[in-house]
């Protein structure tokens, strides 16, 4: 890895990592959570425009992976956001990896060996732990459901990996202007359905940051950060980029620590540590695999 190349790697993990404290205060704030997704994705959409293009029978997968992807993964995300830690949100995301194991192994028959399975049994170890954790005042009552809420967003992004194995003929782009189309048409009813006074959010004393939030979320995590990361599987072994994960996990921590005050207990960063040695060992694991 060179020099340029690790720092476009970290500006990644720092963009996605403070990412999380960036929801946290919006949704917690500013805006409505499902509002706030639906708003980012047609932003994405419109600026992604030229790059959608129709692929013929490839369209079933993009569209399933879309769902996962740009759909559900922020249906789950955002409203968890309101209800639990940025910190704790952080861990938990980490759990697609396990879960993109498993489905692998159930859709394409992947053999797992122990250290695989091993780490699955301590990232749903530290989930059970998490889960427990007292929470802090930033959390508030329904912490445990916006953990649920992860979970569910962790799946969701799951399954919209595997599917993505299917389209590897499409560029990135392209699978990102999709992604961001279907992504409108499912929480624009979501938020319509489910949510009200939307537009309280451009009120003057919510208008800058709502403006702020979503144009961090637009331009910089889907476009810049998203760019980057394809543009580093291009030139990196996949082993090495998927490191941004466990290293945007410890970004976004440290920052809710340091920018909201959030508590860390010693059930969640015991379960955090947990989580986080599961999905490390994975990942080594396929880091070895990938070397023989």
């Amino acid at each position: 890895m060179t020099y340029r190349e690790f720092m476009v790697l970290l500006l990644v993990c720092l963009i996605w990592g403070l990412h999380f404290i960036v929801m946290k205060l919006t949704v917690g704030y500013t805006a409505d959570p499902l509002f706030y997704a639906a708003l980012r994705m047609t932003l994405v959409a419109i600026i992604m425009l030229p790059w959608l293009k129709w692929h013929g029978k490839l369209m079933k997968p993009i569209l399933g992976a879309g769902l996962g992807y740009g759909a559900l993964n922020y249906a789950f995300m955002f409203p968890a956001l309101k209800y639990t830690t940025a910190s704790t949100a952080a861990v938990m995301i980490e759990l697609y990896v396990p879960f993109s194991i498993i489905l692998s192994m159930i859709i394409f028959k992947d053999k797992i060996g122990r250290f695989k399975i091993l780490g699955i049994t301590l990232a749903l170890l530290g989930v059970i732990i998490i889960s427990f954790a007292k929470p802090d005042e930033a959390a508030g009552p329904y912490y445990l459901f916006g953990v649920l809420l992860m979970i569910g967003a962790a799946l969701s992004e799951a399954v919209g990996a595997v599917l993505v194995k299917f389209v590897r003929s499409v560029g990135p782009l392209q699978l990102l202007s999709w992604f961001a189309v279907i992504g409108s048409l499912v929480l624009w009813p979501l938020t319509i359905f489910l949510e009200s006074e939307q537009l309280k959010a451009f009120q003057p004393n919510n208008r800058l940051n709502f403006i702020f939030a979503l144009a961090y979320s637009s331009l910089l995590v889907s476009i810049v950060a998203h760019g980057s990361y394809y543009w580093l599987l291009q030139r990196l072994p996949i082993y090495v980029v998927s490191t941004a994960g466990l290293m945007t996990t410890v970004i976004a921590v440290i920052a809710s620590v340091l920018i909201l005050n959030e508590n860390l207990s010693p059930q969640l960063l015991f379960g955090g540590l947990i989580v986080l040695s599961g999905v490390g060992l994975i990942l080594i694991r396929n880091n070895s695999t990938v070397e023989k």
